[in-house]
């Protein structure tokens, strides 16, 4: 049952407001283009696609960087600097207390 808990809370951590969502789904397209662009299409030079993840996950991902990663390792690093990123704009939402709506429920507390 804390093993389910502490689930729930790193995905409230990670992606619990539309914010957070939206910039998850913003870095897994790149990811996903630099895939296709990798694999699929052939370039006489280097192509620019590899770049877009990075400076998108800046300023995370310019402190994991390691000179010579490539292939997985590179894709990997970019996801934990997206997840990193936004978990912070997760934190940053939540604190400003726009993210999150409440429910209400009609009528006064002593009608309930």
């Amino acid at each position: 049952m804390k093993a389910r808990n502490l689930v729930r809370q790193v995905c409230r951590t990670v992606a619990g407001d539309w914010v957070s969502r939206a910039y998850l789904a913003i870095a897994a397209g790149l990811l996903i283009w630099v895939w296709v662009d990798t694999a699929f299409v052939a370039h006489q030079d280097a192509s620019f696609s590899g770049v877009w993840p990075v400076i998108f996950t800046a300023p995370t991902s310019l402190l994991f960087l390691i000179p010579g990663i490539d292939g997985a390792g590179f894709f990997a690093l970019l996801a934990v600097a997206a997840l990193v990123n936004s978990s912070v704009i997760s934190l940053l939402v939540r604190r400003s207390g726009t993210g999150h709506r409440t429910r209400h429920t009609a009528g006064p507390a002593s009608a309930r």
